[in-house]
């Protein structure tokens, strides 16, 4: 049987059942230069090749792929200017347009660097993924960012320039017309006896 004579809500079962990851799908960062895009960890029982059969499969199959998984941005250490960057640009510039199609991005905590006391600056670094994120993922919805106790910011432990970096931050996202909600996730470890928030 010619698979593209089975009705259209099958066939987009089948994509949801090849494409679609019940958590975020597991990326591999290359800490090598140059920075290359991300590594997919293989056993998450996606199978994307299903794309490559044709271009009425790829039509059809790619929106699911795109809007209904989550898309996390592991942390990556670069250069003691650029300490905290992710691989954001990279994935973006091989997914092209389907970029507009992510719903859901997960990102490390962004950091404030502050060159003067009670003064916070975002860093650049965070600003240039967040534009990117605003410019590229037109339909995103959640935006959900992960800040283990280890990284806590600075800026944020001290009461009189936390609410300036939390106002920062507030801005940036507000200038993504689409989002809706912002999740934030503190890793809490088992010999922690309290929360960083």
């Amino acid at each position: 049987m010619n698979f593209s004579k089975i009705a259209i809500e099958i066939r987009l079962k089948i994509y949801s059942e090849l494409l679609v990851h019940s958590g975020p799908i597991d990326y591999i960062a290359d800490y090598g230069p140059p920075s290359p895009p991300l590594f997919r960890r293989q056993r998450d029982g996606l199978c994307p090749a299903v794309l490559r059969v044709s271009r009425i499969m790829h039509g059809e199959a790619s929106p699911l792929l795109y809007s209904s998984n989550c898309f996390p941005f592991p942390e990556v250490f670069t250069t003691p200017s650029a300490p905290t960057s992710t691989h954001i640009g990279p994935f973006l510039d091989q997914i092209g347009s389907h970029g507009r199609l992510i719903r859901h991005i997960c990102i490390p905590f962004p950091t404030f660097d502050y060159p003067q006391p009670a003064r916070a600056i975002l860093h650049e670094a965070h600003i240039e993924n967040l534009e990117l994120i605003r410019d590229t993922c037109a339909g995103i919805r959640t935006l959900e960012l992960l800040g283990p106790p280890e990284h806590c910011n600075y800026a944020l432990s001290h009461s009189a320039i936390a609410a300036e970096a939390l106002n920062l931050l507030d801005t940036r996202f507000k200038s993504i017309p689409s989002l809706e909600e912002i999740i934030v996730n503190l890793k809490v470890y088992p010999n922690e006896t309290r929360a960083m928030i």
